[in-house]
């Protein structure tokens, strides 16, 4: 029967004042006749129970995180919707004012260009749900040529200006969602944009059983630190605003679709994220 001695139990309460709480008592749970052991075990029953109220203060802190979290993000989300939703009100107006055929022509591009963006929030809002309910992402994968794909892209962006592009004539398709793939390159180049002094960059190439595509951009750069946790929910990476939703949703699409969302950074020369997809090859109807 193990019973331990003083010092043994002056080590361990020591260690556990210091924050230690996994130390415990070397004491065998049976030894309750000797005062020291009983002493050992009364000390292991406290530190089993700090630790769990430990956990449960921790786990209470995540909680009021989150849901700062989750109210910042409806903030960003309601001020993010605002000016496709004054660029519709203000092309309704137009249209009700005038009939005119070149007033049409003008306004109808607006209205489609905000009818785009507030399609993407909801998007990106009904995708959080599923996926914070753990209910999985919809998908409807078929072989995608991504030529067509950076095109619609690059006119979706074109008030923003000039997106550098080149691509392979010869790119295999990808296995993937063709609507999933578009949302993940908006969100990018949307990003791109923010950051680039110049143009951002759309390249891509094959890779093993793959196709990689690289979206980057010549702006300030992110610490290598801070890479990953860009990914996080409701991140905003660089004090940018938004709802910080666009990275953390385009990796779930791009793993969802048996892919891989990645960057690399350096400081003072920007980002490029790396899109891989599994190639077509071998799918069947």
């Amino acid at each position: 029967m193990r019973i331990p001695d003083l010092e043994e139990l002056l080590d361990v309460i020591s260690r556990a004042c210091l924050g230690d709480t996994d130390t415990r008592v070397d004491v065998d749970p049976s030894a309750l006749d000797d005062p020291l052991g009983v002493i050992g075990n009364a000390v292991n029953v406290l530190l089993d129970d700090l630790e769990y109220r430990q956990r449960e203060r921790e786990d209470a802190l995540r909680r009021v995180a989150s849901m700062d979290a989750k109210q910042e993000f409806l903030a960003y989300l309601s001020h993010d919707m605002q000016t496709p939703m004054a660029v519709l009100l203000g092309a309704v107006t137009v249209l009700r004012s005038s009939h005119s055929e070149a007033d049409i022509e003008a306004t109808l591009p607006l209205m489609e260009q905000a009818l785009e963006r507030l399609q993407r929030f909801v998007r990106q809002f009904l995708d959080l749900a599923r996926l914070e309910a753990d209910r999985g992402l919809v998908l409807e994968v078929v072989p995608v040529e991504l030529g067509p794909a950076v095109k619609r892209a690059m006119d979706l962006f074109a008030d923003d200006g000039v997106i550098e592009v080149d691509l392979p004539a010869d790119l295999p398709p990808v296995l993937a969602d063709p609507a999933r793939v578009e949302q993940i390159l908006n969100n990018l180049v949307s990003n791109a944009f923010k950051y680039a002094r110049s143009a951002p960059r759309i390249t891509a190439r094959s890779v093993g059983d793959r196709v990689e595509v690289v979206i980057a951009d010549d702006g300030p750069g992110i610490a290598p630190a801070e890479l990953e946790r860009m990914f996080g929910k409701f991140e905003r990476g660089g004090g940018a605003g938004g709802a910080g939703l666009g990275l953390y949703i385009s990796r779930a699409l791009a793993e969802a679709q048996g892919g891989s969302l990645t960057a690399e950074s350096v400081v003072g020369e920007g980002v490029a994220f790396t899109l891989a997809l599994p190639i077509g090859t071998g799918w069947q109807d």
